[in-house]
C-alpha cells in the first residue's frame, strides 16, 4: 500500500498507508477532523537522497533555528561550529531567521555589558597554517 499525503481546509498536512483505491476518498485530519484533499507529493524509485515527509517538515518548522546542524561530511574545511549552524540554517531557508536571532541575541548581551561570542562582527574564522 502506498503512502498519500493530504491537505484539510485548516492548512494541516498529514500522510497515511491506505489502498490505492482508497485514496480518492477524501479523509479526515487527525488534528481538527475537517475533510482534507489529496496532494500531490514526492516518491522515491529507489534509494537517493533523502527526501522528508510531512512529519519532518512540521517537525523541523518546530525546531529552534540556532540549534541546527551541519553533518561533519557537509562541513567546509576548517568551518567552526558557528558557520556550520548558520550554513544549515541558510539550506533550510531559515538563514534570515537565524540572523535576525542571533543578532537580538548580541543585543540582549550587550545591554547586559557582556561580551558578545560567536557574533558576526567578532567572528573569525579560524585557518590552518
Amino acid at each position: 500500500m502506498p503512502i498519500y499525503e493530504w491537505q484539510c481546509g485548516e492548512g494541516h498536512v498529514f500522510e497515511m498507508l491506505v489502498a490505492a483505491g482508497a485514496s480518492k476518498r477524501g479523509q479526515r485530519c487527525p488534528v481538527c477532523g475537517a475533510k482534507s484533499k489529496p496532494v500531490i507529493s514526492t516518491f522515491a524509485i529507489h534509494g537517493g537522497a533523502p527526501i522528508s515527509t510531512a512529519f519532518e517538515r512540521a517537525a523541523a518548522r518546530d525546531t529552534d533555528v540556532t540549534r541546527l546542524k551541519l553533518p561533519n561530511f557537509a562541513r567546509l574545511c576548517g568551518m567552526d561550529d558557528y558557520s556550520a549552524t548558520r550554513l544549515a540554517a541558510h539550506k533550510v531557508g531559515r538563514g534570515a531567521e537565524f540572523d535576525d536571532k542571533m543578532a537580538a541575541r548580541r543585543k540582549r548581551q550587550a545591554a547586559r555589558g557582556l561580551p558578545s561570542k560567536n557574533s558576526a562582527a567578532s567572528h573569525k574564522p579560524e585557518h590552518s597554517p
